[in-house]
């Protein structure tokens, strides 16, 4: 059953819409239903676009429509990147698209001395968000660029502004309807890809929330979203007024905080239940953070010796995840899980394997005799993938129907454009690791936020300086939103941080959170333990 604000966005017969969903609101259940009765209504399925920012958000909508739409085939539920090469393929079949590592390996031939800062320099440029381009760098994105036309290949980077190109010349104007997702987090070139969509259609619903906005350093920019209305003259603004994601005290304790940003709507999401638990945890250093936040897991695992479910609370460790500010944070993590029973899963870019498996992939042909996912999944395992890479690969599989020398070239393009927030198997039982960037839209019972210190949230360089005060508010707030029930805000009193072992103090957005609200603790020293592992099935 739909809530009435959420029957309201799904209903709308107006041509623009904007949806102000905040968190825990149902913002995906929206758009699935709303895909599902535009169909019901009697729009062509094929005239029906939805599209998100990740693969993984693309493949759940699509099973929330199938599970409505019983043998219907919403092929438009894509995201920016995935739709756009589709609409290119179509004018040029040839076109080769370059996974991340094909483009670093571009760029290291080219002279590059780090082809990873190298390939996101090339990035900001190409997206905006890089204000002053010297002149060496300008001379690296002009080689780089003349190298892909060579080539006939376009890069991530390059799909939505050639997409943009097509649609505005009148050579594609392919939908009816559209709806985007995470609206907040558009671009420029996105937002007028978008624009471009919209000319004719029907209806254009944009849904999402201002106050997750965390995506400037990709050129992202929130005034997409709060100028909508503007920009499409006559829209019809729904809020979506109910958190039924966090227990009352997280869903107040995230309302107070990013109520000191200036820069949003007024949307106040009310919790739809009680309860909740938040903690403010100080550890004497980021080795006492983590064994921590393993004891944590154990003790409210009611103990770990079935590693299965909790008997007292039913916990699953797929109910836990670890949220942290930088890479480096989250490797330290992953090594003391390491040493510990605690089944994980380190949420990471993948690695050059999974590009050498997409160069096999795009070159050789599946047989007839054998079901196609049988075939890449064998391939997948001969090509040695470490276990992240073959968590992208059975996601790729179980999202879409493949066949074929066809449906390798499209498994190869959707490994190509997968985000590291796509290399999440949420099916798997354990505790998720990753950075609070990759964790926006996910949720999880019991939630540890790490590092909750000044220098890391907000963050600031070894130079003093830092991003925007409320983007990082704004990135605060979207890690605190993602735990339903428990909220552990952890702090170290002393950090290796930019190379330097150094003493820390508390996030001065510690001081924004109702103190009736947070129970303060301190953590005990854990000896460094090492404890039997359970071993997988294959091992």
């Amino acid at each position: 059953m739909l809530d009435s604000a959420q029957e309201k966005a799904v209903a709308s017969t107006a041509r623009r819409i904007l949806v102000v969903a905040g968190p825990g609101s149902g913002k995906t259940r929206v758009l699935a239903a709303r895909f599902s009765r535009l169909v019901q209504d009697g729009a062509s399925p094929e005239r029906v676009l939805a599209v998100t920012f990740t693969n993984r958000a693309a493949r759940e909508m699509r099973a929330r429509v199938l599970s409505s739409l019983p043998g219907a085939r919403p092929e438009n539920i894509a995201t920016f990147h995935s739709l756009g090469l589709k609409l290119l393929r179509r004018e040029t079949p040839s076109l080769r698209l370059l996974a991340r590592e094909e483009c670093r390996e571009l760029l290291r031939e080219l002279g590059a001395d780090d082809p990873d800062k190298a390939l996101e320099r090339v990035s900001a440029v190409r997206n905006a968000a890089a204000a002053v381009v010297g002149r060496a760098e300008s001379g690296l994105v002009s080689a780089y660029e003349e190298r892909l036309k060579s080539l006939g290949a376009i890069d991530f980077d390059d799909i939505v502004p050639r997409a943009l190109m097509l649609v505005g010349s009148g050579a594609a104007k392919p939908f009816d309807h559209v709806m985007v997702d995470e609206y907040q987090d558009i671009n420029p070139v996105q937002a007028a890809f978008v624009k471009a969509l919209a000319d004719g259609a029907e209806s254009l619903l944009a849904i999402g929330d201002p106050d997750q906005a965390i995506y400037s350093f990709r050129g992202s920019s929130l005034g997409c979203f709060l100028d909508f209305e503007k920009e499409f003259g006559g829209a019809e603004i729904v809020h979506l007024g109910t958190n039924y994601r966090s227990g009352k005290a997280i869903a107040d304790a995230s309302r107070a905080l990013i109520s000191k940003n200036t820069e949003r709507l007024q949307s106040e999401a009310a919790p739809a239940r009680g309860g909740g638990v938040v903690e403010e945890v100080e550890c004497g250093d980021e080795r006492d953070e983590a064994r921590h936040i393993i004891g944590e897991v154990e003790r409210l695992m009611g103990g770990l010796t079935n590693l299965s479910v909790s008997d007292d609370n039913g916990l699953r460790f797929s109910d836990f995840a670890v949220l942290v500010r930088t890479n480096r944070q989250a490797e330290l993590m992953a090594d003391e899980f390491g040493r510990s029973s605690v089944p994980f899963h380190l949420v990471r870019p993948p690695g050059p394997g999974l590009a050498a498996f997409i160069r096999t992939i795009r070159g050789i042909e599946a047989p007839e005799d054998t079901p196609f996912n049988e075939f890449a999944a064998c391939e997948a395992r001969k090509a040695g993938l470490d276990g992240g890479e073959l968590g992208l690969v059975e996601a790729a599989l179980k999202g879409a129907d493949y066949e074929g020398r066809e449906g390798l070239a499209g498994l190869a393009d959707e490994l190509a454009l997968d985000t590291p927030s796509d290399n999440l198997d949420i099916s798997a039982d354990k505790v998720n690791i990753m950075t609070l960037h990759a964790a926006k839209g996910l949720e999880w019972r019991c939630v540890f936020l790490a590092g909750v210190e000044d220098g890391l949230i907000p963050m600031r360089t070894k130079g003093g300086e830092g991003g925007s005060e409320e983007e990082e508010r704004r990135l605060f707030y979207v890690g605190i939103t993602r735990a339903m029930d428990r909220l552990s805000l952890l702090r170290a009193r002393k950090r290796m941080l930019w190379g330097e072992s150094r003493e820390s103090t508390r996030s001065p957005f510690l001081d924004e959170l109702p103190p009736n609200l947070v129970e303060i603790k301190r953590g005990a020293a854990r000896k460094p333990k090492r404890r039997p592992v359970q071993k997988g099935l294959f091992e």
